[in-house]
C-alpha cells in the first residue's frame, strides 16, 4: 500500500500541471519486475497520446528521483477506455448522455439497472431507465459502473 500511495501522491503532483485528473492506479507483477498502470481523464474532452506520453516522462523522473530508479519497472499512462469501470464523479458528468449498467447496493443486496446517464453530481446520479422513469441511486451505493458502447451500423 506504500508503493501505491507514493505512485498516487507523485502523479497527483504531475498531473497538477495538465487538464488531467488521476482515475486509477494498478500495480501488477512482483516487487522486482513491477508493472505501474496510471488511468487519467479529462473534464474537457479526450485525452492525447501525446499527453499521456508527457506524463509519463515526467512522472518516471520523480519515481526515479524517490528511489525507483533501483527497481525494475515498466511505467503505462493511458486513459481507461470503455472497458473500465467508472470511478471518479467527473467521468460520470463526462458519459452524461450515453447508455450505461450500473450495479449498486440497495438494501444490503446489489441490484443492477441500466439506463440512459442523465445526471451526475457528488451525492448521486440519475438513470433514464425509460421514457417514463428515471432512477436516481446515491454515489456513495455504487459498486459498478459500465459504459455501453454504441455500435453504428453502416
Amino acid at each position: 500500500m506504500e508503493e501505491h500511495n507514493e505512485i498516487k501522491s507523485l502523479t497527483e503532483q504531475v498531473l497538477q500541471n495538465f487538464d488531467l485528473f488521476l482515475v486509477d492506479i494498478e500495480l501488477k507483477g512482483s516487487q522486482g519486475n513491477r508493472i505501474v498502470w496510471i488511468f487519467v481523464e479529462s473534464e474537457h474532452g479526450n485525452v492525447s497520446l501525446d499527453a499521456c506520453a508527457e506524463v509519463s516522462r515526467e512522472l518516471e523522473f520523480l519515481l526515479d528521483a524517490a528511489g525507483w530508479r533501483g527497481k525494475k519497472y515498466t511505467l503505462n499512462v493511458s486513459s481507461p477506455g470503455l472497458d473500465r469501470p467508472l470511478k471518479d464523479i467527473r467521468q460520470y458528468v463526462n458519459n452524461l448522455g450515453r447508455k450505461a449498467t450500473v450495479i449498486y447496493e440497495k438494501s444490503g443486496e446489489n441490484v443492477q439497472e441500466e439506463g440512459k446517464l442523465v445526471s451526475a453530481d457528488g451525492d448521486s446520479i440519475v438513470l433514464q431507465k425509460d421514457s417514463k422513469q428515471q432512477i436516481s441511486i446515491p454515489f456513495e451505493n455504487i459498486v459498478e459502473t459500465m459504459i455501453q458502447p454504441v455500435f453504428n451500423k453502416q
